[in-house]
């Protein structure tokens, strides 16, 4: 029996291990529950590196989402932003525009107030320095600008014409010291004449005693065949009698802001290329010139309110 096991063991061990592989079969196939206790120890042993597989590879799938995200996010702030950009250009550009209708319609006003030809201009050009006070126009001889012509916007008086070209003209403004307007002070009709001192202007020529106060307006006489008559300069800030001497020595301060000007009206000289609609309020009321409402609302609310 020895002798035989030994010849044939091979046969005899592999017949055992399918005898024993075929039972554990036949039971696990009985059972509701499989026996296998070699899976068992398998997955028992390989279940904490499971664990820390599944761990790692879902902390990396979140960071390269949130990577991705963040990406996603950092395009789209990038792209809002530029958009941003564009909105308040285009903004600024409106009001700009709204800015530029604004003045557009008070110069229409004063156009159909004052009883002359007017031209619009643009400034294109400007001198402060300490000798000359002017601006340059883009209007000249071809628009039927001439020298002498005087230079108006909603505020007042901006000045008058001294050079012209063809295309191009300048403006002497009534802040320079070379600038004079025979003038009158509205309320007291005291007259005298307005010359330039750079920021503000002086009221020279008018006697002492003469009845000035502050604070009066000052408007064009329209004695010095110019400006149109009525047109205000400005308004009285300071008045003072001197010891010695006929005249009073009196400030006025500009109604025009000089520094911001960028659309004036020119005289040309004619009538207006067509009258002005009267509006609907005033066709009962008395006729009055355009320049006769100054004192309580002043020359731009008058151009408004005639209009």
């Amino acid at each position: 029996m020895i002798d035989f096991l030994r010849r044939y063991q091979v046969l005899v061990s592999s017949g055992t291990l399918l005898l024993i592989a075929t039972m554990l079969i036949s039971a696990n196939t009985r059972r509701e529950e499989r026996v296998d206790p070699l899976a068992r120890l398998v997955l028992d042993a390989i279940y904490p590196l499971q664990l820390a597989v599944n761990q790692v590879t879902g902390g990396v799938s979140d960071i390269w989402q949130g990577y991705v995200d963040l990406v996603g996010a950092r395009a789209e702030a990038e792209a809002l932003r530029a958009h941003v950009g564009v909105l308040k250009g285009e903004l600024t550009r409106l009001a700009e525009v709204e800015a530029a209708n604004r003045r557009l319609r008070q110069l229409l006003k004063l156009r159909r107030v004052v009883g002359e030809r007017l031209v619009a201009a643009r400034v294109i050009g400007w001198d402060a320095s300490a000798r000359d006070r002017t601006i340059t126009l883009d209007r000249g001889e071809q628009d039927g600008v001439v020298s002498g012509a005087a230079v108006l916007v909603p505020e007042g008086v901006v000045g008058h014409v001294f050079r012209v070209s063809r295309r191009a003209a300048r403006v002497l403004l009534i802040s320079d010291r070379n600038s004079g307007v025979d003038a009158i002070i509205q309320r007291s009709r005291v007259r005298g004449i307005v010359q330039g001192r750079q920021e503000t202007c002086d009221l020279k020529y008018v006697k002492r005693g003469a009845d000035v106060r502050q604070g009066d307006h000052v408007v064009t006489s329209g004695l010095d065949g110019i400006f149109p008559k009525g047109v205000l300069l400005g308004d009285v800030a300071q008045v003072k009698t001197p010891e010695l001497g006929m005249f009073q020595t009196i400030v006025v301060l500009p109604r025009v802001a000089f520094d911001q000007l960028e659309e004036v009206l020119v005289t040309t000289g004619g009538e207006p290329e067509g009258p002005a609609e009267e509006p609907p309020a005033s066709r009962d009321a008395p006729k009055l010139g355009w320049h006769s409402v100054l004192p309580e609302v002043g020359y731009g609310a008058a151009a408004r309110a005639l209009a």
